[in-house]
C-alpha cells in the first residue's frame, strides 16, 4: 500500500497533488524474550534493548563500550565517595514534563528494590547511600565507600519519571501507562513473548532517528529467524544460526556483520539449599543424604569432562571462543593465567571417586531453549561427557520466560552473563556475591553461591582508583573464585546481525539490538 502511494505521488507530482508522507517502519526479528517494559525489573539483554528505546541513561555506551555522555553531560568525583553529575538541559519526558534532577533521585532509590524481580539492578547502586538534587539540573551521589567505576554502574540504570513512575509498578509499565521515558522511541504496545512497538520520539535530544515506527518481534526459533529475514518479513536479525552464516554471506540482498562479544556462557552448580534434592539421585536412582555439587571434587570433575573446544567448533561452528573465565581476552580484570581446561575424562572419574562417587550420580540439567543460541545443544552435548564419566545425565529444557521465573529450582542450569559492567564485577557482585540486599550483593544468585572472603576481597577492590591496582585486585577475585568452582565456564560468544542490504548496525558487544542507531 505505501509503494503504491508513493508511485502515485511520483505520477502526480506534476498536477501538484498533496502527497502524504509514508511513514519509515523498521522490523526487528529479536531472538530473545521481553518479559517487561519496567526498566529496572530485569537485567537481561532482551529487555535491555527494549529499555534504551524507551529511557536514557546518565551515562552511555557505544557499541564498542565507550562510556559517552547520556543525560548527563558531565561528572566528576567532588571526594572518594562523592560524585556530582551535571545534567542535560531542555530535555522532555515523552509526554512533554521536563526532565529534572529529582527525576534522578526518584530512579536510583527505585532501581534497587523492584519486587518480584528475577534479576534486577541492585548491584549497580549498591555502593550509592545518598542522592540529592543540586538544583534542577545537577546531582550528587553520595556513596558509602570509595566508588570509582559509578559512571559506568549507572550507564546501566534507565531514568524513569517520578511523576509517572511514583506509586506505579511493573504493571503499570507493561500497560504503557508508566512507561513515559526521554528516550529516542515512545512505548505503543507490549505483548508479552509476541512484540514491542514503538514510535518515534520527535522531541529526543539525540541524533536523528531514521524510523518512524520500530516493531521486535520475538522469534525463538534461529530457523524461524532464518526464514524471516530471507522472506522479507523482518528488516534485521539478531543470534542468527551458525550453520547459515555462509548462506547469509552469499545473499546478495542480505549484510552480515558481526563482533566479539562480552557474554559468556556457563554452567552454574548449586551448591547449597535445597535444589539438588529434586534433581540429583544415586547411581541407582537412590536418594542421597547430602549433595554432591557441593564437593568442589565433583564440581572440577564435571568442569574437566566437558571439551569445550568440540563445542565451539562442532555446535557453535566457530561463533564462539572457549573460555575458563567469564571475560573476553583484552577485557579489564582478564586474567591471562586462566585457560580454557582441558578435556580429561581419566581424570575427571579419579575426582569423583576421591570424593566418594565411584559410580557416579544422575543429575538434571536445565536450560533455555529460546534463550542462548544453540544452548540446548550445548548442553545435550555436555549430558553426554557427564554420562561417559558416570554422572548419568538428562536434560530439561524450557522456554525462558519459565526458565527464568525458576531458576532458582534448578541444581544446574545454563545461563550467560552479559559483563555489563564491562570488567569481572558484574559476575563476582550479582551472580557470585552473598545473596544480601541490604549490601546490593547477590541480585542475580539464585544457585546459592557465598564466599564471604571473596565478597570483602570484591568490595576492596572496587574502591580502589588506580586502575592498575584495581585490575589486579578484580583478577585476584576472579581466580579465587575459578578456583573454588562457583561456576563452570564454557565460552564467550560472539554477536551477529542480518540485515536486509541498504541498511546499517554497529555491531556492540553487548549484543543489544538498538533500532535508534540502525541507519539507511
Amino acid at each position: 500500500m505505501k509503494l503504491r502511494a508513493f508511485l502515485f505521488c511520483l505520477a502526480s507530482t506534476a498536477s501538484l497533488i498533496a502527497c502524504p508522507v509514508v511513514a519509515k517502519d523498521l522490523i526487528i526479528g529479536l531472538s530473545g524474550t521481553v518479559t517487561s517494559i519496567d526498566p529496572h525489573f530485569y537485567n537481561a539483554s532482551p529487555n535491555n534493548s527494549i529499555a534504551m528505546q524507551i529511557f536514557d541513561r546518565l551515562t552511555e555506551r557505544t557499541a564498542e563500550g565507550q562510556l559517552v555522555e547520556g543525560l548527563a553531560r558531565k561528572w566528576e568525583a567532588v571526594s572518594e565517595t562523592k560524585w556530582r553529575f551535571t545534567l542535560r538541559e531542555g530535555v522532555k519526558w515523552h509526554d512533554g514534563k521536563p526532565f529534572t534532577s529529582d527525576d534522578v533521585v526518584f530512579t536510583l532509590s527505585r532501581a534497587g528494590s523492584v519486587p518480584n524481580s528475577p534479576g534486577g539492578f541492585g548491584g549497580f547502586v549498591r555502593n550509592i547511600v545518598s542522592v540529592e538534587a543540586d538544583g534542577d539540573m545537577a546531582v550528587i551521589i553520595n556513596t558509602k565507600t570509595p566508588a570509582p567505576t559509578l559512571p559506568g554502574d549507572v550507564a546501566n540504570i534507565a531514568i524513569v519519571s517520578r511523576h509517572a513512575g511514583e506509586g506505579a509498578d511493573t504493571v503499570d509499565y507493561n500497560s504503557g501507562k508508566a512507561a513515559i521515558g526521554t528516550g529516542a522511541f515512545r512505548f505503543s504496545t507490549f505483548k508479552q513473548g509476541i512484540e514491542v512497538a514503538l514510535e518515534r520520539n520527535p522531541d529526543w535530544w539525540g541524533k536523528k532517528v531514521v524510523w518512524d515506527h520500530a516493531t521486535y518481534r520475538m522469534i525463538s526459533s534461529a530457523s524461524a529467524r532464518t526464514t524471516a529475514i530471507l522472506a522479507g518479513d523482518v528488516d534485521i536479525i539478531d543470534a542468527p544460526a551458525a550453520t547459515d552464516i555462509p548462506r547469509f554471506i552469499s545473499t546478495e540482498s542480505l549484510k552480515l556483520v558481526s563482533t566479539p562479544g562480552l557474554r559468556v556462557i556457563y554452567l552454574a552448580p548449586s551448591a547449597s539449599g535445597d535444589a539438588w534434592k529434586a534433581n540429583v539421585k544415586g547411581a541407582n536412582g537412590e536418594m542421597l543424604e547430602a549433595n554432591p555439587l557441593a564437593d568442589l571434587r565433583v564440581r572440577n570433575a564435571l568442569s574437566v569432562a566437558i571439551n569445550r573446544e568440540g563445542i565451539v567448533d562442532k555446535i557453535m561452528e566457530g561463533t564462539a571462543t572457549a573460555s575458563g573465565q567469564w571475560l573476553p581476552k583484552g577485557a579489564f580484570s582478564y586474567s591471562p593465567d586462566i585457560q580454557p581446561p582441558k578435556q580429561e575424562p581419566a581424570t575427571a572419574k579419579k575426582m569423583l571417586a576421591d570424593a566418594g562417587f565411584p559410580n557416579g550420580f544422575q543429575l538434571i540439567v536445565h536450560v533455555p531453549n529460546d534463550r542462548y543460541p544453540n544452548a540446548p545443544a550445548v548442553v545435550q552435548a555436555v549430558a553426554q561427557m557427564w554420562t561417559r564419566i558416570g554422572v548419568k545425565t538428562n536434560v530439561e529444557a524450557l522456554p525462558w520466560t519459565t526458565f527464568s521465573s525458576r531458576k532458582s529450582e534448578f541444581a544446574m542450569k545454563l545461563l550467560g552473563l552479559g559483563n555489563a559492567t564491562y570488567d569481572a564485577s558484574s559476575m563476582l557482585v550479582n551472580v557470585l556475591g552473598t545473596v544480601d540486599p541490604k549490601r546490593g550483593l547477590g541480585a542475580a544468585n539464585d544457585s546459592g553461591y557465598s564466599n564471604p572472603r571473596l565478597d570483602d576481597l570484591v568490595a576492596k577492590a572496587m574502591t580502589i582508583y588506580d586502575d592498575k591496582a584495581r585490575e589486579a585486585a578484580l583478577i585476584n577475585a576472579v581466580k579465587i573464585a575459578v578456583n573454588d568452582g562457583a561456576i563452570i565456564p564454557l565460552y564467550q560468544q560472539s554477536n551477529a546481525w542480518v540485515a536486509r542490504k541498504g541498511l546499517s548496525y554497529a555491531p556492540r558487544i553487548d549484543e543489544r539490538t538498538l533500532a535508534k542507531d540502525i541507519s539507511e
